[in-house]
This record gives structure tokens, sequence and C-alpha cells, in this order.
């Protein structure tokens, strides 16, 4: 009987060890990508649209390439959202690699600027970005990551004539 029990026990140690590197390995090859906002810019900009670019620096832990698929945006300043929008996006993350991308997106110039109170072009205002990056991982599916980064944005100037009957605080020259 004894020996029966120390057997016993010894298979339930032995599983519990078993599952226990198997939990490890797991976790090792899911550990998901991770992600950091190092910039936002605008840039490219005429009265009716303007291209914000989110960088990105990305990291897949995977041993396989890793899609970026889309991500979601919001852009404050002084407390008040002026941006908001998505994007698809068909970036590969290169396997056990790092990556940083430019994410563009075309917005409304104009109503950015009417939005901040008519900021004036070339200002630099003070800014909040939030950013929800989608990646497709081979074994997790689509995951998100969310990314934030405060600074100052450097508003650029419009490359085109000022029509008339456009606010005097929206001309640059």
């Amino acid at each position: 009987m004894m020996l029966r029990t120390a057997n016993l026990v010894s298979i339930g140690a032995l599983l519990v060890i078993l599952a226990g590197c198997t939990t490890v390995e797991e976790s090792l090859e899911l550990r998901k990508p991770t992600a950091t906002l190092v910039g936002v810019r605008l840039q490219e900009a005429t009265l009716r649209a303007a291209t914000l670019v989110f960088d990105v620096n990305i990291v897949n832990h995977y041993p396989a390439t890793v899609p970026l698929t889309g991500f979601r945006y919001s852009v404050m300043s002084a407390g008040q959202t002026f941006l908001v929008g998505s994007s698809e996006a068909r970036v590969n993350l290169p396997a056990s690699g790092r990556r940083t991308v430019g994410l563009p997106v075309t917005i409304d110039y104009l109503g950015a600027l009417k939005a901040l109170n008519n900021a004036k072009p070339g200002a630099i205002i003070p800014y909040e970005a939030k950013l929800d990056l989608t990646v497709q991982t081979p074994r997790l599916g689509p995951l998100s990551l969310f990314l934030s980064r405060a600074g100052d944005l450097s508003l650029p100037t419009i490359t085109e004539p000022v029509p008339q009957g456009i606010p005097d605080t929206l001309k640059t020259r």
C-alpha cells in the first residue's frame, strides 16, 4: 500500500513538473509583441488636408513574421480631443526583430485648426496621443497594443494660397 501511494505521489509530482515546463515554454513562445509610440508629426498641409504620422517602434518576439493590420487613434490638446480615427495598416513585423514604422493618416486640417480654437499654422501646441495597434499573432490571434505619448506638435504651414473668407488667424503671411 505504501509503495502504491509513493508511486502515485511520484507520478503526480512528475505531471506537475511537466505541466510547469509546458507553461514556461508556452509563455516564452507566446510573449506578445511590444510597441512604443516614439513620435507624432504633422506634414504636407493644405487647407483641406494634412498628413498625421505616428512613429511607432515595434518589437516582435515571435520566431515568425507578424502583420500589423490596423490602428485607432485619438489626439488631444489642452484637454480637448481634436482628432479621432482609424486606419488599416499593411506592415509586416520581422521575425524576432524590431522595426520602426511611420503610420500615416490623412486628416481634415482646417477642421483640426478650428477644433483647436483657430490655432495658427506654424504654432506649436501641446498634445497627448493615444494609439491602439492591432497585430495578428500566430498563436493568440489578433492582439491590441495600447500606446500613448505626450509632447509638443508643430502645426505645419499651408502650402497653398488661403482663399478669401477664411479667418485671418489661419493665414500664415
